[in-house]
C-alpha cells in the first residue's frame, strides 16, 4: 500500500482501515448533484458518477496526468458544493484506494454495478473527479453510454470507442494550454471553456462570440445539463465558475495567466 498513496493518505487508511477496505459499499452515484439532475428533469436521463480523488491528492502516481500542466490542482471540482463536505472526501479516498490497490476487482465491481443500475436513457460518468483511462472497461459494455471530461487531448483525438463521448477541458494556465484549445478546436473536437465568473453584478457575462484562430464561433451553455454527448458535434461550450467567491475571482482577474478565462485570456485564442 505504501507504494502507492502518499504519506498523509496512508495515515488516513490505518485510521479508517474497516471501512476503506469495505468493498461493499457502491461506488457510483446516481442523480446525485445540482447538474446532474438538470439533465434528469430536462431529458430523463438517469447518469451514474464515479468520484475519486484527483491528481495527487491520494495516489503517488497522478489520477489527472496534465493536472500540473493545466493548473486545476487548486481550482478542482473535488472542493466545491457536496464534495468538499469531510464525509464526501472520505467516500472519494476511499474509492481511490480501492482502485489503486485492486484496479482488475475495482472494475469488475463497477461494471456489475453499471448493469445492475441500466435502464433506459441511461449514461456513466466515469471521470466525475480524475482523468484516468477507462477504455477497456467502457469497451466491454458496448450498449452502455458514456461520457467524461478530459484534458487529455491525444486519449480525446485516439477514442474511436462508439459508446464513448469525450469533450476538451480548456485551460489557460500557460501558451501550451492555450495551444492545445486552438488544436482541439481546430480538430473539430468538443470544448469546454470554464469561465473566471459567475455573472454577478459587477462581473463579466458569457460572450455571445469566441474568434479562435480567426474563425468566429458561437459558444453553447454548458451549464443547462451535464449531457455532453447531447451536444452538436464541433460544440464549444462555456460554464461559470462553481466552488469560488467574488473575491477570489476577482484576484484572478489580475492574474497573466489561470485556468479560468478572462476576457483579457479569451482574446488570446483569436
Amino acid at each position: 500500500m505504501e507504494h502507492l498513496i502518499t504519506k498523509d493518505s496512508l495515515e488516513i487508511f490505518k485510521d479508517n482501515r474497516d471501512y476503506f477496505l469495505n468493498d461493499s459499499i457502491n461506488l457510483l452515484g446516481f442523480n446525485n448533484s445540482t447538474k446532474i439532475l438538470k439533465g434528469f428533469k430536462e431529458h430523463k436521463f438517469t447518469t451514474g458518477i464515479l468520484y475519486l480523488q484527483p491528481s495527487t491528492f491520494v495516489a503517488k502516481k497522478t489520477l489527472c496526468p496534465m493536472a500540473v500542466v493545466a493548473g486545476c490542482d487548486g481550482p478542482c471540482l473535488r472542493g466545491s458544493g457536496r464534495l468538499g463536505m469531510s464525509q464526501s472526501q472520505l467516500a472519494m479516498t476511499r474509492r481511490t484506494i480501492q482502485y489503486l490497490k485492486d484496479p482488475g476487482g475495482f472494475k469488475g465491481r463497477l461494471r456489475q454495478e453499471i448493469l445492475k443500475g441500466e435502464r433506459d436513457d441511461y449514461c456513466i460518468r466515469l471521470n466525475g473527479t480524475s482523468d484516468e483511462d477507462w477504455s477497456d472497461l467502457i469497451e466491454s459494455l458496448p450498449n452502455i453510454q458514456f461520457y467524461d471530461y478530459s484534458k487529455v487531448l491525444k486519449r480525446i483525438l485516439k477514442n474511436k470507442i462508439p459508446n464513448y463521448h469525450l469533450t476538451y477541458s480548456a485551460s489557460f494556465n500557460n501558451t501550451k494550454s492555450i495551444n492545445f484549445i486552438k488544436e482541439a478546436v481546430k480538430s473539430g473536437v468538443n470544448t469546454a471553456i470554464a469561465l473566471n465568473t459567475k455573472e454577478t453584478k459587477g462581473e463579466f457575462k458569457r460572450p455571445l462570440h469566441l474568434v479562435i484562430d480567426g474563425v468566429v464561433h458561437s459558444p453553447i451553455s454548458m451549464d443547462r445539463h451535464d449531457l455532453r454527448f447531447l451536444d452538436p458535434d464541433g460544440a464549444i461550450g462555456t460554464l461559470v465558475r462553481k466552488g469560488s467567491n467574488k473575491i477570489q475571482r476577482g484576484l484572478d482577474m489580475m492574474t497573466p495567466y489561470n485556468f479560468f478565462a478572462t476576457p483579457n485570456l479569451l482574446g488570446r485564442l483569436a
